[in-house]
């Protein structure tokens, strides 16, 4: 599948939606006979003239962000089936807010569907991985701006390998940064003097750590919603820079226990070396893993057993036997 039919294929987009942010780029473009509407941070003659490169693909805008919260500036509970944003998440300033004012605008078995950038493959890849206590942190602020340390590390550690803002290649090798201290100084006094939003992207994730994020903030009853479908590209392939999550207040308790998904983390964090001399044999660690599953299963299929009846009935028989091997004549 291609990226639209990969999203699409996470939801019924037969029913009545909310497109965020899809500026010249709509996923679902009301041209199409999609039943959509939209929100985005401008209206439709500001954005053709921002991007005028694009300006045919650009459709009426229904919602314009004005510093409000989605659910502020649309008002309208339980009005959407779905709601589809792609690399949206990273922008908003909370979250946590952003994800309850989605529960409260979509029905009750709706579904949030997400594009969300990999950092290990775009130009956040010297950002460290956001926190749960970070998202909670902007919740408790209600935060409507970005914090200067934020608009900060933007600037100072924004990188591009071999000129290109995303890539395929899970290397460090020809990535460079873009800005410098002085030019990551400027714009943090410059946002500090001034009222204005600074658009950044506010937070950094890997597949895993963003499905921990979702499920520890379900848990401890800060959201509803849970991980419903979820999809990461195969390495190396196109689109290695993003992934796929769906959401659902209907959706079961993703099972996976806290310190598989956080080891897992960890995982996708080391698949990426420093440089192409650096050898890791990801043949030999496949191996090694599935004969570590084969351990682990063998483990317990012989636990089961030895606690089976069947096992503790027949101890007598497997004595008398082993007994009288011992005086077996060759």
């Amino acid at each position: 599948m291609d990226r639209t039919e990969l999203l699409l294929s996470l939801f019924d987009s037969n029913g009545f939606g909310l497109e965020v942010g899809p500026s010249y780029n709509p996923l679902l473009p009301k041209s199409a006979g999609f039943n959509i509407e939209t929100i985005d941070h401008a209206d439709a003659a500001i954005l053709r003239e921002k991007y005028s490169n694009n300006a045919s693909k650009i459709e009426e805008v229904d919602y314009v962000s004005d510093g409000r919260s989605l659910l502020e500036v649309i008002g309208k509970k339980e009005r959407y089936d779905f709601i589809c944003a792609s690399h949206v998440i990273e922008h908003v300033t909370d979250v946590v807010r952003f994800i309850q004012d989605c529960e409260t605008l979509l029905k009750p078995d709706g579904r949030l569907v997400l594009a969300v950038p990999d950092k290990r493959y775009c130009f956040d890849a010297f950002r460290p991985l956001s926190t749960v206590g970070q998202a909670l942190q902007a919740y408790i602020e209600q935060r409507k701006r970005h914090a200067l340390g934020v608009i900060f590390d933007q600037a100072s550690y924004t990188c591009t390998k071999a000129k290109q803002i995303v890539w395929i290649e899970p290397t460090l090798d020809d990535v460079e940064l873009v800005g410098g201290g002085e030019e990551a100084k400027m714009q943090f006094e410059s946002a500090q003097a001034s009222d204005d939003y600074h658009d950044a992207h506010g937070w950094q994730f890997t597949p895993t750590s963003f499905r921990y994020l979702v499920k520890k903030l379900r848990s401890l009853g800060y959201i509803k919603s849970g991980e419903l479908a979820f999809h990461k590209h195969d390495s190396p392939r196109p689109g290695m820079h993003e992934f796929y999550i769906s959401l659902s207040k209907a959706a079961p308790v993703l099972q996976k226990p806290d310190i598989d998904l956080l080891k897992e983390t960890e995982r996708e964090l080391r698949e990426i070396r420093t440089s192409r001399d650096d050898k890791y044999d990801f043949d030999a660690a496949k191996q090694l893993n599935a004969a570590k599953q084969e351990i682990q299963y063998l483990t317990a299929r012989n636990d089961a057993l030895l606690q089976s009846t069947s096992w503790k009935v027949t101890a007598p028989l497997r004595y008398i036997r082993s007994t009288f091997s011992r005086f077996k004549v060759g």
